[in-house]
Order: C-alpha cells, then structure tokens, then sequence
C-alpha cells in the first residue's frame, strides 16, 4: 500500500516537488493557502484539503515549503495547522529555508504531539527541482531519516543526515551566504572586465579555466550575457536567508562582516525593484553603478 504523504506550500519550489511524489507512487494530499494553485496538483491525482490540519489528519507524513520562519509557525503551529492534525508517530518533514532556532521550536512543539519532525531543507532551482535533483540537508532523527529516505529520494538526488533538528536548516544557511556571495563579486569583477573593453562571453570562458571558475559562474553567466533575469530563485529570498544566516552568528557570537556586506548590495538590489527576478540579478545592479554592461 502506497505510503500517505502530505504537501503544505505549492510554490515554485513546492509544485513541482509534490508532482515528483505523485510519480514516485505515492498517495498525496495538498493544501495551499492560495487555493488556485492546488489544481493542477489536483489534476494530476492529488487530492485537495481544505486546512494544513487536514492534510496532517490524511497523511502518515507532512512536508511543508514555505516562504519563512512566520510562514512554518503559522502553518504548523497555528489554528487549523499542522499540529491540529497530528497522530502519534506522524512525521513533519520541513523543507522550508528558515532559522535553525525556529525550527527547533517548531521540533519541540511537534514532539510533545508523539510526532517527529525533520528540517530539510533543498539546495536547487526549480529547474532541479523538476528533475527530482535536488540537495537535501536533513536535521531531526537518524531512525526517522532513514524510514522517510524514499519520501525524500522522490525529491532529491543528493541526500544527507546532517545531524539533529536545525543541522540541516544551518546547513541551508552556510550554503546559500557562500551563494550570495560568489554571485555578486563575480557581478561586480565582470564589470570591470567589461568597462575595460573585453567581450563579456569570452571573459566567461576565460575565467571558467582559471580559479574562479565555480558552478554559480557555469550556471548563471548564460543568463547574464542574454539579460534574463526571470527568476529560478527570487533575489528577495536570497537576501532573506543570508539574514537568517547573520542572526544565527550572531546567537552563536560568531562575526560574520563579508556576509553582512553582502546582505546590503542584495538589500539595494531590492530597492531597485530587483526583489522579485532571480538572485543572479545583482549583476543588474552591478551594471547600474559601473556603467558596464554585461550582456554578449
């Protein structure tokens, strides 16, 4: 018999990971707070909910991918949410990118239902998302992991127990600051390239033979050079996680300057109407203040 999966949070990341779970043979339940975008989850053979706190009481497992920290408090903990609907021995699988105290909460809140709850959170674009590719970095218990692997093999490729609940979500925070950062110091380093005269798509291939070469250059100058900025992952996002990311060093003392730096440039992109294209539009900005352009 199919194991009963549950799927809170249909976005850009989330639809088309739920559609990877139906595929995978799974039974799915789905619930979305903007009602319009269960249905073609629906179609597919999803069943629709009409609370978070069904979608629990229908399922064996319940995975949430949601925007933020207030988003999985809201969903899980609040009235009608997840909680609301949780049986002895029911899994809470989140996948959301939030901060690792936040989801230790939610852990705690979870446990004293008899439930378990994993933070898992995912490390690729939509486009690897659609491809069931996706990093998976996973926090909560080594048992409960192993018995969801195939729930979480259905989403992803690369799959790791990292340690206990919030070590995934630090994980997700390390990776997506060092993201961040290599983005917009290879904007801004390109700019220079440009202004001086050399034609964009060879410094490309240039610096993809020398130490700078780096999967964030490989995968998003193509974009670049055309202009399109059309987002795989919103820059809003990017500049919320690596505040997540600052919070969290700074409850553990650690000074973290380079990625405060860089929290402000993606802070400015934003003020330049940049929020809602994808992260990699920071060259946008970088283009903006040099007078360069990038494009080939």
């Amino acid at each position: 018999m199919a194991k009963k999966v549950g799927f809170v949070g249909l976005g850009m990341m989330g639809n088309p990971m739920s559609k990877n779970l139906l595929k995978a043979g799974f039974e799915l339940t789905v619930w979305n707070r903007t009602k319009s975008k269960m249905k073609d989850i629906v179609e597919l053979g999803g069943q629709p909910a009409g609370s978070a706190k069904e979608v629990a009481q229908k399922s064996e497992v319940t995975i949430t991918m949601l925007a933020g920290p207030a988003d999985v408090e809201e969903v899980i903990l609040g009235k009608n949410g997840v909680l609301e609907g949780l049986k002895p021995g029911h899994a809470v699988i989140d996948m959301s990118t939030i901060s690792p105290a936040v989801s230790k909460r939610v852990a705690a809140e979870v446990a004293q239902k008899g439930s378990f709850m994993l933070d898992g959170p995912v490390s690729g674009s939509v486009g690897v998302a659609v491809t069931a590719a996706l990093t998976i970095m996973v926090g909560g218990e080594k048992k409960i992991f192993e018995a969801h692997r195939d729930v979480l093999g259905a989403m992803g490729k690369n799959i790791f127990h990292i340690g206990a609940n919030g070590m995934g979500c630090y994980v997700k925070l390390v990776a997506n600051s060092i993201m961040g950062t290599y983005m917009a110091v290879i904007a801004e380093a390109m700019c220079l390239g440009a202004k001086a005269g050399i034609p964009n798509d060879i410094l490309v291939e240039a610096l993809k033979n020398t130490g700078a070469a780096s999967r964030i250059l490989d995968g998003k100058s193509p974009k670049i050079l055309q202009g399109d900025y059309s987002a795989q992952f919103m820059l809003k996002l990017l500049f919320k996680d690596i505040g997540l990311a600052l919070d969290s060093a700074a409850a553990e003392s650690i000074a973290m300057p380079i990625i405060g730096l860089v929290r402000q440039i993606y802070g400015q992109a934003i003020a330049d109407g940049r929020g809602n294209d994808d992260f990699s539009a920071v060259a946008a900005l970088a283009e903006k203040l040099s007078g360069a352009s990038l494009k080939k």
